[in-house]
């Protein structure tokens, strides 16, 4: 069956996305009463709110920055958690705890997760601490090639450090909460979704490579946050400060995360060689990584890519056309179905 110019330029959406959730008419102004009342609740009486701001203007609702003036004179700044996936806040909130007696270093929940009544359609909300540090997403914009270099040491010791809970968190209750992902899994969800993207011989050609590369693997799963990119690591001089957004945490194969760096051109650190340092450290050769990032081209075509068109349609943040994203990650799955 042949697909309609319509039905080509349809594709899914990832699973639990917020669709429902109205930004507020003043984005310079986000927090709504109830918000208010619920970060003050965690300051001493007679703290004021100085100023709120979205964390991003893309994928929302987002954490909001709160600065806050205490009694004493003395500025701080909180952060209202909100996640655009639902039931992801709920999963942080459990989690980050049990994280932080295993020496993980993450922020501490200090009220929360409720609903706010006056727009339950965004879903839980927690108030965070900020930990010390900058992101790497943000100081990587400006940093120099030699920086970037030492600064993926520090991100790959970050993987590494979630990668070392894996079997102190196992034995806890929580680890039967959280998703255990295999790769068969992971494909298996791609097939069940199925969409636009099966009617395309590429794609379903690539399916079928896959089922049997994917089998054979038996790498034992590992923790993740479910998003490795390098605004979720903090630093400050030369040490890791923190590692943030556990609102996807997971058991999934230790190496499949590293993927996005390519799939989603994490630059400048795809470019200055992240993942070949993560596969070198990993004793991975290209061979044995390649049946990973066939899978995430994969899942990233059928949830954000429409099979044709968007030539004039650009993601949300300007960075590449529909199009363009397309044939890059077309390609991208070629050369790791050659492997």
């Amino acid at each position: 069956m042949s697909l309609s110019p319509d039905e080509k330029n349809v594709f899914s959406t990832p699973a639990g996305s917020s669709l429902s959730w109205t930004p507020p008419v003043d984005m310079a102004h986000p927090l709504t009463a109830f918000q208010e009342a619920f970060v003050l609740s965690v300051c001493p009486t007679g703290t004021r709110i100085l100023s709120a701001r979205f964390h991003r203007t893309v994928q929302l609702p987002c954490p909001i920055w709160v600065d806050l003036k205490l009694p004493t004179g003395e500025d701080q700044r909180l952060i209202l958690r909100m996640n655009y996936i639902h039931g992801g806040i709920e999963k942080e909130a459990a989690i980050l705890p049990e994280l932080a007696k295993l020496g993980v270093p993450v922020p501490e929940v200090l009220a929360g997760p409720v609903i706010d009544p006056t727009q339950p359609e965004a879903g839980a909300m927690t108030i965070l601490n900020v930990l010390p540090g900058q992101d790497f997403l943000t100081w990587g914009r400006s940093a120099t090639p030699t920086q970037i270099e030492w600064a993926i040491g520090l991100l790959l010791q970050g993987i590494e450090k979630l990668h070392a809970v894996t079997e102190p968190l196992s034995g806890e209750p929580i680890a039967n909460l959280l998703p255990h992902r295999t790769l068969h899994s992971e494909l298996q969800a791609v097939i069940t979704k199925a969409g636009p993207w099966f009617e395309d011989p590429r794609f379903k050609q690539a399916v079928t490579i896959l089922m049997p590369r994917l089998n054979a693997i038996q790498t034992p799963l590992a923790f993740s946050n479910g998003d490795y990119n390098q605004g979720n690591f903090l630093f400050a001089e030369d040490q890791l400060t923190g590692i943030i957004d556990f609102t996807d945490p997971c058991f999934e194969d230790p190496h499949i995360g590293m993927a996005m760096y390519w799939v989603h051109c994490w630059d400048p650190f795809d470019r200055a060689g992240i993942v070949e340092r993560y596969l070198e450290r990993q004793h991975l050769s290209f061979t044995e990584f390649a049946p990973r990032l066939a899978l995430r081209c994969l899942r990233i075509l059928q949830e954000g890519i429409p099979v044709d068109g968007g030539t004039d349609v650009y993601d949300e943040w300007g960075f590449e056309s529909q199009a363009d994203s397309r044939e890059r990650l077309l390609n991208l799955l070629q050369r790791a179905l050659a492997g």
